[in-house]
């Protein structure tokens, strides 16, 4: 320990640390403290000591380094030794360098990546400040405004300190360190009336200090610095979640300040709603409005600390309520007299941490993530709105299944109004690739999924699969195109029915060997064909895909040569007193089917047309049945034939006559009610 004289008195300086034996001797050559608003406190101790020291003693030890006043109010920094640097060693001592640092600054160690969920900033800052062992009287909150929970918030490859200070930015929430009887604590605040306004404290402005030898303190030098700062502050975001429009607001909350300029633009504040669009504008404002006017200042006023409220007996126009501390640098030496050198604001005037976004985190690429769900949910599980929680991959936190991240959205390939667009659900445990709207960590959407060593891509160089492509679900419904140059083609699968398929142009087995070429439609289960306005099954050619869907030429040409033949042979039948087909009635279903004109059925073949049954065949009409053969009509019947007609049946041969044999048994030919002609 030394005593130090100096022009303002008797000065002592202190460095204590608990549970160490050999700091008794230390001797305090100098000190040299830093405090700022929004960061933690460190003093720069140069010592003595007569014996060579363990560094196990003081590095990361808890300490107290105390600044003794002749009759004054002590001056203490607390926190813990962070650095403990040996300078010079002779016969007679050794210094040493101890930094000294509030336990603020603990959260610097750290860096991490963690996610926040449903917390809002002050909860998140508790958070972060409890992770580190602090407790609750090393730490407070002053905060009048109301601050909303946060969905998600990602700390991203960031130390604690860098990010509770960003968000102590973004939220309009500045800090001190303050000393109690426990040690020092930090102070979280957002308004004016937070300032350290007690005990009230003015000091006389003495540009010439050399005459105040007795003691008393004074601002020996005083500089006021002045920047033209922007007039009002335009912010605009948009959130999904209301995006019948973009939250656009603007602020300026000095109107009647004539020498602001201009209005910044800034877009991606991530504001949710208008509200948060006004707040956000306010908030740089604020934030440009607190550097406008700078006061940096000397003194040996002992008392000055970072949000300390400091009055003096010079009126300043821009503070008539006095200026607040917000940065102070400490100084004093066996040869030094204490003082400080300090800057300050208008205590008028809220205090905002600069917003630095270039400090950020950004997330520029993607990170890998899991789709999630409770108990290995078999389907999608996802909101009513097509979302999906994932887990990140360098996320290793204890979260509930299912809750590991809020709902993403997914990106498509389209996405359109009146739910258009293209989604193949996505299952637990899926890798899904993660991307960040505006480069933001704290607005991610899934924009792709990725297969991997446990789950392989669905095509790969195996068996020729590098020719196909293939959309397959997890029940294996499955549409393949086959692009290998003379086995084009095209499968449409699902396993139900007995594997239903449609398959087109050339047709494979498993092993990839031919089976056909052309179409197969088949499945295990019911076949059905609908077609409301009529349907042409026709084997007819029409190379290329040409012409039209109901081009049927061929098809009428034939029906028109049945009922040319069948007006001949009822002409024929009318001459020979029988009686004819009805012919009109052919005519009318001819001219119905011919381009579907009713919903009927229609169809014809080249070739051969053959209808086979394993039991029975029924052919029904509700009016006509016709039938027409260019040659021959055979029927041949291994039990019995029979023909019955409600009014008439009419047999003619026109050249040939008509023959009835009966290899056994009689030939009855009755009329019950008429006569035999």
């Amino acid at each position: 320990m030394s005593n130090l004289r100096d022009v303002s008195g008797r000065q002592t300086y202190f460095l204590d640390v608990p549970g160490t034996d050999t700091a008794a001797a230390l001797s305090v050559v100098s000190v040299f403290a830093t405090e700022r608003m929004g960061a933690p406190t460190e003093a720069r101790i140069e010592l003595t000591h007569p014996l060579q020291l363990a560094r196990t003693e003081y590095l990361n030890r808890d300490a107290a380094c105390t600044i003794v006043p002749d009759g004054g109010v002590p001056r203490r920094f607390s926190g813990f030794i962070a650095r403990f640097s040996t300078l010079q060693t002779t016969h007679d001592f050794t210094k040493y360098e101890i930094v000294l640092k509030s336990h603020f600054a603990r959260l610097e160690a750290v860096t991490t990546s963690r996610i926040y969920q449903h917390q809002s900033t002050p909860q998140i800052i508790e958070a972060v400040l409890r992770s580190h062992g602090l407790e609750g009287h090393q730490f407070a909150f002053r905060l009048r405004r109301a601050y909303p929970q946060h969905l998600f918030r990602f700390q991203y490859k960031t130390d604690d300190l860098s990010y509770v200070q960003m968000l102590m930015q973004k939220a309009g929430i500045y800090s001190y360190i303050v000393e109690t009887e426990h040690g020092d604590q930090v102070v979280f605040a957002d308004d004016v009336d937070h300032y350290l306004w007690d005990p009230h404290l003015s000091v006389p402005y003495r540009e010439v200090a050399g005459l105040e030898a007795a003691g008393a303190e004074a601002v020996t030098a005083l500089r006021t610095h002045t920047v033209t700062v922007p007039q009002s502050f335009l912010v605009a975001d948009y959130n999904p979640e209301q995006a019948w429009e973009r939250f656009k607001d603007a602020a300026n909350v000095a109107p009647q300040d004539s020498t602001t300029y201009g209005q910044p633009y800034v877009y991606g504040t991530h504001h949710l709603d208008q509200a948060g669009a006004k707040w956000e504008a306010q908030l740089r404002h604020e934030a440009a409005l607190a550097e406008q006017v700078v006061y940096e200042g000397e003194s040996n006023v002992l008392a000055l600390q970072a949000g300390r409220v400091l009055d003096l007996d010079t009126a300043l126009p821009d503070a008539p309520d006095g200026q607040v501390v917000i940065e102070v640098t400490h100084s004093g030496a066996r040869d030094r007299a204490y003082t400080n050198h300090y800057k300050a604001i208008p205590a008028n005037r809220r205090f905002r941490l600069r917003l630095e976004p270039e400090k950020w985190a950004k997330i520029a690429g993607t990170l890998s993530a899991r789709v999630t769900s409770p108990d290995k949910y078999k389907y999608a599980y996802l909101t009513a709105a097509g979302y999906y929680t994932v887990r990140f991959d360098i996320d290793f936190a204890d979260w509930p299944s299912g809750g590991e991240s809020v709902p993403l959205r997914l990106a498509k390939p389209f996405a359109g109004k009146l739910q258009t667009g293209l989604h193949f659900p996505a299952l637990d445990n899926d890798e899904a690739v993660v991307s960040f709207r505006d480069a933001d960590p704290d607005k991610p959407e899934i924009i792709g999924f990725h297969h991997h060593s446990q789950a392989r891509d669905l095509v790969t160089n195996d068996r020729r699969w590098l020719s196909r492509n293939v959309i397959r679900t997890q029940s294996n419904n499955k549409l393949r195109m086959e692009d290998w140059a003379g086995q084009e083609g095209i499968k449409l699968s699902t396993e139900h029915s007995g594997k239903s398929q449609l398959n087109l142009g050339y047709l494979v087995d498993r092993k990839l060997e031919r089976r056909g070429e052309g179409y197969e439609l088949r499945t295990s289960g019911h076949g059905v064909e609908r077609a409301g306005n009529g349907l042409h099954l026709t084997a007819y050619d029409r190379p290329g895909a040409t012409g039209q869907q109901l081009d049927m030429q061929e098809t009428i040409a034939q029906l028109e040569q049945a009922l040319v033949l069948a007006k001949s042979l009822a002409d024929a039948t009318r001459t020979a007193k029988a009686i004819p087909a009805d012919t009109d009635a052919q005519q009318t279903m001819r001219d119905e089917l011919d381009g579907l004109k009713q919903p009927g059925l229609l169809a014809s073949a080249p070739a051969s047309i053959g209808l086979v049954s394993g039991a029975g065949v029924q052919v029904a009409a509700r009016d006509n049945f016709s039938a027409v053969a260019g040659k021959n009509a055979d029927f041949s019947v291994m039990k019995r034939f029979t023909a019955a007609a409600g009014e008439l049946i009419s047999l003619f041969a026109q050249k040939l006559g008509i023959k009835i044999v009966a290899a056994k048994g009689p030939v009855e030919v009755q009329a019950q009610d008429g006569p035999m002609s």
